[in-house]
């Protein structure tokens, strides 16, 4: 566990800080790249990559004062607490809905083509997943139950899973890696969405659907070995509240993926993705030609 990496005086480097910024630079490169294959703008990539930043954040925020109030009531000043980011408390439920929120709003109110960029920034997702999981674990938090299996991991003794009387979990317990476990999901996703949107993509917001399934059924799933607080209960402890969430946003996926594929074939619009494949390729291979003149005309210009 590494929560700061070095320090410069007051100024510190915080591992969830970088990896967050990792994630953000990696993603939206990658989307920047997908679009630029497609025909459109990269710029509009950038711009909307902030506007997910911010709301992303700001959504984070919100659930983890929502969801965990009593610990910023016991400091006497909630709100003034819920401004002092800083100290931490990020929910990734709540950057993951007001993310896609803000984006729908900015999309529709520049009148950019919503489906296409949905699934274009998709895959950017589940690859910024991967990274900000690897800053969960080197801060020691969104930790897991307590294990005897091999997948234990023993954490230093001041971490935030020994708070015993928070907790009740000793020093010394090994507990599941769950930041480790979505991390590597998160990559597995990333590659799993390019993959069958090659093969499979009939119709726009298909891999933006996938993507939210996949999200909430996997989130489902790996709450099953994650330390659940005791204000997280739900269903007299059958379920948490975070599942409740994975549920009801692996449904929307469902539904979007359905009513989509409906829509696109209603309206004659189903694509082929053999020939979206080849477009791309051909695309790409002039992309190199226009490259490589530049270049050519660059090295002229010089001399």
């Amino acid at each position: 566990m590494f929560p700061s990496l070095f320090s410069c005086g007051e100024l510190t480097l915080r591992a969830y800080g970088l990896m967050l910024a990792i994630s953000f630079l990696v993603g939206m490169l990658a989307a920047s790249w997908r679009a630029d294959r497609r025909g459109i703008d990269p710029k509009h990539v950038f711009d909307l990559s902030l506007v997910i930043l911010v709301t992303a954040i700001v959504g984070a925020r919100l659930f983890h004062f929502f969801f965990h109030y009593s610990a910023y009531a016991i400091t006497g000043e909630p709100l003034l607490q819920l401004l002092r980011i800083w100290d931490g408390g990020l929910m990734l439920f709540g950057g993951f809905v007001f993310a896609v929120i803000g984006s729908v709003i900015y999309l529709k109110v520049k009148k950019l083509p919503l489906w296409e960029l949905s699934d274009i920034l998709s895959p950017s997702v589940m690859l910024g997943m991967g990274f900000t999981r690897i800053g969960c674990f080197l801060n020691g938090c969104c930790y897991g139950k307590p294990t005897d299996s091999w997948l234990g991991v023993i954490f230093p003794d001041n971490a935030p899973v020994y708070y015993a009387l928070r907790t009740h979990i000793h020093a010394g317990t090994p507990v599941y890696p769950t930041q480790l476990m979505e991390s590597l999901a998160g990559f597995v996703f990333f590659a799993l969405l390019i993959l069958v949107e090659r093969k499979w993509k009939r119709f726009h917001g298909f891999t933006f659907g996938l993507m939210v399934t996949f999200f909430g059924l996997w989130r489902l799933f790996i709450e099953e070995f994650r330390f659940r607080e005791d204000d997280m209960h739900a269903f007299w402890g059958f379920l948490s509240k975070n599942q409740i969430i994975s549920i009801v946003i692996a449904l929307a996926g469902v539904v979007i993926l359905v009513w989509r594929g409906l829509y696109a074939k209603k309206k004659g619009q189903l694509l082929d993705p053999k020939a979206e494949l080849a477009t791309l390729r051909e695309r790409a291979a002039k992309q190199k030609v226009e490259d490589a003149k530049r270049k050519a005309e660059s090295k002229k210009s010089k001399k």
